[in-house]
């Protein structure tokens, strides 16, 4: 061959190789998209974490590290109990938690305690690489995780279910920008990423063992076990409510396949025994901590009924915009106050009466659940249920506020699989009674914010918020074939929370700065020697948790360790006090021989002694930290440094 026919064979032979990648990358679109954004974020060591916050600074006024936005306080359960316990893992290496009043934080936190959780918290199995690669990077690749396995799992999940991955993404990005997902520090998206990635490999497992693909069938149902696994092992009043739907509707779209019965069955058996299995498996390797928790006065005891909560609550979502301005001004629990978008829900129904259904047999399987545990969530936070919802296990652990906060979610998911086979009708009265009712109930929830928990809410800016809902139903009801309303849609959810979160670039003080360096050294030290600090700040508190540092002052996430308790309450005269989970244990120190105990707030209790006592009744406590220059004869000065822009001192403690 000659090289002027050899020129144009290889370069025709170069188009071939590029046009089947370029194909081959259209198709795998759905996992490159996502993958990439999540590697850019975890090289960057970029999170949303408000670790950043002033509390958490050696010296407040000169912040270490790149911040933009700032930090919020209101939560504290993320930047002062979650990362922090994170940020402790990656300390250690993956070694547990020493906590000496309380059992182990590794289940609510999803670390690994054994095999089985060592498995099914893979993601917390990583930041025991915290002593080999950088902790940043570690930090951002949990954090995100389950934001990656939302923009992923739901896409191809509505595909399955024959509703289009489009309105998969569109469901996607309301429930990452919802107010609630923002104020509640991703809690949500947490439960809804591995639920919705496992929920599509399971589809995808019963299929293939329909096809006798026995491989991929297994792996895929064993995967989809141990990401459904993660659904009660968070935050379940939150679990409860936006999880399960899902599950139920998967499996209805497996019994719903075109397959022989008994293929269909022996499929969602399968999944049905993967999942459960690795649920049983993690309970029973942490049931000690399981049990603790059961048996705490709160959340343990507590049972809930349905009851009608404020409109704000229910309908308010598109009002919440303003919520960071107006924490400024005046103090506002905005977590409390925040929901996702609960109007959808009724948008749907209205929609469902104008048209005859246009979806497949497999879409209305997987959309008839969710809606109708959508209706019954809305009514568990507008009707009152009586005595009777108390009597519902399962149902009864959820507040009607908590519901409030994720029948929203529910709504987006059933409104994005809804509008996949909607047509858009030629009579513009359907679009503009759906986009009217949708304001209405906007302007109604907004004005009852503005009532109760939100006064400085401005009239204009509800009424603003209340026609920018309308235009937005409107568009995706009138132009639904189209993409830019789903554009706009995005666009709209996301300028109510844009400034909600700062975007932190690294782990701030918490690593880079003297104090912390020091308490990484004090924290490896004690690890080493078993023994345990306190302080008198939940500040200092955090930072010894972040940097791995034994503490009896820490959080009591799950429920308490009884005995230890018992050797400063020996009669038990105040178990009502500290058998509680989610606790902030605190010390206040004095001259007294005694120990009297505190409780200012319901979530925080104060040991009131010297810290003398206290190390005659627990030998491993060696180390006190106070704001304040002590004086006993237990005590001899080690050190002292600056956190919050607060001087401490730190003493070593001698029985």
């Amino acid at each position: 061959m000659t090289s002027t026919t050899a020129a144009p064979a290889a370069l025709d032979a170069t188009r071939g190789a590029l046009t089947r990648f370029s194909a081959w990358a259209r198709r795998r679109t759905i996992f490159i998209a996502p993958v990439l954004v999540y590697l850019i974020l975890v090289l960057l060591g970029v999170t949303t974490s408000n670790i950043g916050i002033s509390s958490l600074r050696e010296d407040p006024a000169s912040p270490l590290g790149l911040q933009i936005g700032g930090s919020q306080g209101i939560r504290s359960d993320e930047w002062g109990t979650e990362s922090p316990i994170w940020l402790g893992q990656l300390a250690r290496g993956g070694a547990e938690d020493p906590t000496p009043l309380s059992v182990s934080n590794d289940f609510f936190a999803q670390l690994p305690a054994g095999p089985v959780s060592s498995v099914v918290f893979f993601d917390g199995s990583m930041l025991s690489l915290g002593t080999i690669l950088p902790q940043e990077m570690l930090f951002a690749a949990k954090w995100w995780l389950p934001a990656l396995l939302l923009f992923i799992g739901l896409p191809i999940w509505f595909r399955q279910v024959g509703a289009g991955a489009r309105w998969g993404y569109l469901a996607g990005v309301l429930i990452m920008v919802a107010p609630g997902s923002a104020w509640w520090s991703g809690r949500p998206v947490n439960t809804l990423g591995f639920v919705a990635a496992g929920c599509a490999l399971g589809i995808y497992g019963a299929t293939a063992l329909g096809r006798r693909q026995w491989g991929r069938g297994i792996v895929a149902v064993l995967a989809c076990g141990i990401l459904l696994a993660r659904l009660p092992t968070y935050y379940q009043p939150l679990a409860i409510v936006v999880g399960i739907p899902i599950v139920v509707a998967t499996a209805a779209v497996i019994l719903a396949r075109a397959a022989p019965w008994r293929e269909r069955v022996l499929a969602l058996g399968a999944v049905g025994v993967s999942g459960l299995g690795w649920t049983a498996l993690i309970f029973w390797e942490n049931r000690s901590a399981v049990m603790a928790g059961l048996g705490t006065v709160y959340p343990g005891d507590r049972q809930s009924t349905g009851g009608a909560t404020s409109p704000g609550m229910v309908f308010g979502a598109t009002n919440l915009g303003k919520m960071e301005a107006l924490g400024r001004d005046t103090p506002l629990n905005q977590s409390e106050a925040a929901t996702a978008f609960t109007v959808l829900l009724v948008v749907l129904v209205l929609l469902f009466a104008t048209q005859r259904w246009r979806g497949s047999r497999v879409l209305a399987t997987a959309l008839i659940p969710i809606v109708a545990l959508g209706l019954f969530w809305l009514s568990w936070g507008t009707m009152s249920w009586g005595s009777l919802g108390s009597h519902i296990p399962i149902v009864n652990r959820v507040p009607n506020t908590r519901a409030m906060l994720g029948v929203g979610y529910i709504a987006i998911i059933a409104f994005c699989l809804f509008m996949s086979q909607w047509r858009p009708p030629r009579r513009q009265a359907v679009a503009v009674v759906a986009a009217s009712a949708a304001a209405f109930l906007s302007g109604y929830g907004g004005s009852s914010l503005q009532e109760t928990t939100m006064p400085g809410l401005t009239t204009w800016y509800i009424w603003a918020c209340a026609l920018g809902t309308g235009a937005v139903v409107y568009a995706l009801v009138a132009f639904s074939q189209h993409r830019w309303p789903l554009v706009l849609a995005g666009v709209a959810a996301l300028s109510l929370t844009a400034t909600a979160q700062p975007i932190l670039f690294g782990l701030g003080d918490l690593r880079a700065s003297t104090t912390a360096q020091k308490f990484m050294a004090w924290g490896a030290e004690s690890m080493s020697d078993g023994t345990v600090w306190a302080s008198p700040s939940q500040d200092v508190d955090s930072l010894m948790m972040a940097t791995g540092t034994p503490s009896l002052s820490a959080r009591q996430q799950i429920g308490p360790d009884v005995d230890e308790w018992r050797k400063l309450d020996p009669e038990g005269a105040y178990e009502q006090l500290w058998n509680r989970g989610g606790l902030h244990i605190m010390f206040e120190w004095t001259d007294n021989d005694d120990i009297t105990f505190a409780q200012p707030v319901a979530d925080t209790i104060i040991v009131q002694t010297s810290p003398c006592v206290v190390a005659e009744r627990i030998e491993s406590f060696t180390h006190a930290v106070s704001a304040s220059p002590l004086d006993g004869p237990c005590l001899t000065q080690r050190d002292s440094f600056t956190w919050g822009g607060i001087n401490y001192f730190v003493y070593d403690v001698e029985r």
